[in-house]
């Protein structure tokens, strides 16, 4: 959020000095040339110093200026010379146009700062560039600068509204990452038809458990995936059933010699995304969290972070374990033989 006034650039601060010395400057022009005419009312007002001197500075002024004038402009109107008037009038337009740039500046130097405060606030509260959301932020910034002028307030008011529809993104989800072990030595030595078609048949059985088991969102590597659940209950259960599974996949599918085990790390957490982001651009500690998890476990067991599990009813089936991985104590899951 934002927690100060908008900044004004160096340059603003000159246009805006400027516009007052000029404002200044029309003011005493003004006094100049028409305040020797309010003594006129006066007895004697030449004997007074006060219309003397106005007297003798407007008469200095029009000498240096009228001859200027008369070479641009016409000053005699009806007969009678107004250079004093047109002095006046050129004095208030270039106050005016001066004030004018200043305040273009300034809207300037706002909207630079609606767009870093965004940037940044994009960044801290997690939103993706491509999103529904950063689109809808984006309109909204947009919005926003068609205004004459942003201030704080208004820079509050729009990121109030961004995070209320931020907000709505939010879900409490849950994450499994599951890795195969050793792949890399598994392939050494097999023909590599053999186990291209046990890696595919592999990921077939992963698939349809996450199916069976409401997945959200997946994301695979050559030999890994990240997986997103509704709930924690679901996201265990998923890894469970890929160890189950894998008894009957190495005896009965694959044809490559090595057997399949796999690595499962769960993890839980409110995490901002849509139904269009996919996984993979998806950035988050939860996630993160998830995979640490995975690569702490031990082969063919289940790590999950134990503050997550406290309330399901398979707790018991977790063992509790002194490791601690990204500050969350961990409890692991690993079948009964």
């Amino acid at each position: 959020m934002v927690h100060r006034e908008v900044p004004i650039s160096a340059l603003t601060r000159i246009l805006f000095a400027i516009r007052k010395l000029l404002g200044l400057a029309t003011v005493v022009l003004v006094i100049v040339l028409f305040g020797s005419k309010l003594f006129v009312f006066f007895d004697n007002p030449k004997h007074a110093a006060v219309p003397a001197t106005l007297s003798a500075a407007r008469d200095s002024v029009l000498k240096t200026a009228a001859p200027v004038l008369n070479r641009y402009v016409p000053t005699n109107i009806a007969g009678s010379d107004r250079s004093d008037w047109i002095l006046i009038g050129l004095a208030i337009v270039i106050t005016i146009l001066s004030g004018s740039i200043a305040q273009h500046s300034q809207t300037a130097d706002n909207r630079r700062a609606l767009r870093m405060s965004a940037q940044a606030w994009r960044k801290k509260q997690g939103v993706k560039p491509g999103s529904k959301l950063d689109a809808e932020l984006e309109t909204t910034l947009r919005m926003a600068e068609t205004g004459k002028t942003i201030n704080r307030q208004e820079l509050l008011k729009v990121f109030a509204e961004t995070k209320k529809k931020l907000d709505s993104f939010g879900r409490e989800v849950a994450f499994l990452a599951i890795d195969v072990v050793g792949s890399t030595a598994m392939k050494a030595g097999e023909d590599p038809a053999a186990i291209q078609y046990d890696f595919e048949e592999y990921r077939k059985l992963v698939e349809r458990i996450f199916r069976a088991r409401g997945v959200l969102k997946s994301a695979w590597t050559p030999d890994g995936v990240m997986a997103c659940f509704a709930h924690v209950e679901d996201a265990c259960q998923s890894g469970k059933d890929v160890i189950k599974s894998l008894k009957v996949f190495n005896r009965e599918v694959k044809i490559s010699k090595a057997d399949f085990s796999v690595r499962c790390g769960v993890n839980a957490g409110l995490v901002y995304f849509d139904d269009a982001t996919p996984l993979e651009t998806i950035s988050d500690r939860v996630i993160d969290v998830a995979g640490h998890m995975q690569k702490h476990a031990e082969p063919n067991t289940v790590l999950v972070a134990r503050k997550i599990i406290e309330p399901l009813r398979q707790v018991d089936e977790f063992m509790h374990t002194t490791r601690v991985v990204d500050g969350y104590e961990a409890s692991i899951w690993r079948e009964a033989v």
